[in-house]
C-alpha cells in the first residue's frame, strides 16, 4: 500500500516580502513630524493579510492595506507627529501580525536622531 503524503508549504500561501524592517532618518530638528511607508510585497499565492499593526507607543500611529493580493505591493505607514520633546537617539519599534506561516509576526522599526530646534 502507497501513502502519499502532502504539504503545504509557504509557497502555496501568502508571503511576506520586505526590502528593509527598519528606516532612519538620521538627524533631524525635534519637533520634525516623521512619516516612513514601508513597502510590503506578497511573493506568495494567495491573499496576504495584515491582521494588526501594533505600535509600542502611543505617539506612533499606523496605516496599513489589510490585503495585498500575491504579486501586489501594499505598503505600512508609520507616523510620529508630535516629536518637540525628543533628544538624542530614538527607535520606535512596531510589531506585524500576519497570515504568512513563515512570518506571523516581524517588528518594523524607526530610528531619528534629534537635535535641539534651532
Amino acid at each position: 500500500m502507497l501513502l502519499l503524503a502532502v504539504t503545504v508549504t509557504a509557497a502555496n500561501g501568502p508571503k511576506v516580502a520586505i526590502a528593509s524592517m527598519e528606516h532612519s532618518f538620521g538627524t533631524v530638528k525635534a519637533g520634525t513630524p516623521l512619516k516612513y511607508s514601508f513597502v510590503i510585497k506578497n511573493e506568495g499565492t494567495t491573499d496576504l493579510e495584515i491582521l494588526k499593526v501594533s505600535p509600542s507607543c502611543g505617539c506612533t500611529t499606523s496605516s496599513f492595506d489589510k490585503v495585498i493580493a500575491p504579486g501586489k505591493e501594499g505598503k505600512i505607514t508609520l507616523a510620529i507627529e508630535n516629536t518637540e520633546t525628543y533628544k538624542g537617539e530614538v527607535t520606535k519599534s512596531t510589531t506585524v501580525g500576519t497570515n504568512d506561516p513563515d512570518r506571523q509576526t516581524f517588528t518594523l522599526l524607526l530610528k531619528a536622531t534629534f537635535v535641539a530646534a534651532e
